[in-house]
């Protein structure tokens, strides 16, 4: 056995610092229901929530500018400030419970019709167990089974609910759902029937001319045919409210545009201030034992440390956005088409700090400006040369992919329908523009915007 002495060096993050960095990452919510659970664990520190006075300090301009906004933004802003004076529910005359469910406004149509008790039991369990687009989730076999009665009740049952609101709803799948549309149109033919049954993958892919052959049809009747089945709504219910609560974002920055200059607001009022308890503050003073200093001092080490890792994120923060605001001004001026390149190293570099506490003080957070509110990573937009495999690529102009999305998008809208652009004669396009992009990050690019291919675009008629 071979004993050897090795030096080497190792990096290790003590608790305080992984703590630091977890409030670094958490968002004005996040960080709200930390120091709330952390007060009822640790008895020396007391909540102060901000004073009401902070949350009235904007300046007749900062109104103004709000006042711009349309109203949800207007209530957006006041409801993340705490705004106790701003009543939404009153002066809106908007209820603000959750909106009726599929499964109420399906209820509701059968007020009207008489049920026994069984029947009932077993409607109410057909509608609860419809998924988000509403579908039917049980098998009509496991229902009868479930509720020891014969299949043909349960069918008779299911065939009322298909009968009801919005049409298409409690289809076992999306052939039936389809299906069921078209006849309450009275329009379920057999060729359209065929095409539900045998031809949906084909449909999706725009692949008329195999529709047409298949069925004997001319590529005009394919056509028509499948924009019919186009018009049908694959997913009815869709349009009502989730049994699941809504989460609704709340900016953790907002930048104000003024005439002549921006100011940066970070929604402190989300989450309360830290304040160390008095009365533990005087007995840690003049304790009566050795344990109890012991755990006081240790409390209010953690409840200052806290405090400070707190603090010290608001500044982090307040100096990531204001090197945002900086680089993007011409977004925050002029619009989305304006967003410069930028990333994570170029804020780092500039505020001498790791580009790993860029990447927390952004992570999950939002900002709202003019244009409306966005993920605080999305002004991070990766550089692509317009000249690709240039022999000077220092010397190489550069956009981002938003402004090549963008480009391609324009391009496709204006294009033929009937003879669409493939992916090269994108490239080409884009080359007319000054953008000179492979074949390959065209097809990239145009599969990220969720636009078809030249065959999937095609129009027949």
């Amino acid at each position: 056995m071979d004993l050897k002495l090795q030096v080497k060096q190792t990096q290790t993050l003590s608790q305080r610092m992984i703590q630091s960095a977890e409030i670094l990452q958490m968002t004005s919510q996040e960080l709200n229901t930390y120091i709330n659970e952390l007060a009822l664990e640790n008895p020396v520190i007391d909540i102060v929530e901000p004073p009401a006075g902070n949350q009235q300090k904007e300046s007749i301009e900062e109104q103004q500018w709000l006042n711009s906004f349309n109203e949800e933004n207007y209530y957006l802003y006041q409801r993340q400030n705490n705004d106790d004076d701003y009543d939404f529910k009153n002066s809106w005359n908007i209820n603000t419970d959750d909106g009726e469910t599929l499964q109420d406004y399906l209820w509701s149509q059968l007020v009207t019709e008489e049920f026994s008790s069984l029947e009932t039991d077993m409607i109410k369990f057909m509608l609860e167990s419809l998924d988000n687009k509403g579908y039917l989730g049980e098998g009509v076999e496991d229902i009868a089974s479930y509720f020891q009665t014969d299949l043909s009740v349960v069918e008779r049952l299911l065939y009322t609910l298909q009968q009801l609101d919005p049409a298409g709803v409690c289809a076992r799948n999306l052939e039936e759902c389809l299906s069921l549309q078209l006849e309450r149109r009275q329009m379920l033919t057999p060729v359209l029937s065929s095409i539900i049954n045998g031809c949906l993958e084909m449909v999706a892919r725009n692949q008329i001319p195999a529709i047409a052959r298949k069925l004997h049809l001319s590529q005009a009747e394919a056509a028509g045919y499948c924009q019919i089945i186009k018009s049908l709504n694959p997913k009815p219910g869709v349009s009502f409210s989730s049994r699941e609560k809504l989460r609704y974002i709340i900016p953790d920055v907002t930048i104000v545009k003024f005439k002549e200059h921006f100011d940066i607001l970070l929604n402190e009022s989300m989450y309360p201030n830290i304040e160390i308890n008095s009365y533990y503050s005087q007995m840690n003073r003049n304790p009566d034992s050795a344990e109890l200093k012991e755990y006081l001092s240790n409390k209010i080490r953690q409840a200052e440390w806290v405090r400070q890792c707190v603090t010290q994120r608001g500044k982090t923060l307040m100096q990531v956005s204001k090197s945002i605001l900086e680089h993007q001004e011409g977004f925050f001026t002029y619009g989305p088409s304006h967003l410069a390149p930028l990333k994570l190293a170029d804020i780092a570099q500039e505020l001498d700090i790791h580009e790993s506490t860029v990447s927390r003080a952004v992570s999950k957070k939002y900002l709202q400006c003019s244009w409306g509110v966005y993920p605080m990573n999305f002004f991070f937009s990766r550089k692509v040369s317009v000249q690709e495999n240039t022999a000077d690529p220092d010397n190489a102009s550069a956009v981002t992919a938003a402004d090549i999305k963008r480009a391609l998008r324009e391009i496709i809208d204006a294009e033929d329908k009937k003879k669409p652009y493939s992916d090269r004669l994108l490239g080409e396009k884009l080359a007319e523009r000054g953008i000179s992009i492979s074949r390959r990050t065209v097809a990239k690019y145009r599969e990220e915007e969720g636009i078809a291919d030249a065959s999937g675009r095609k129009e027949y008629v």
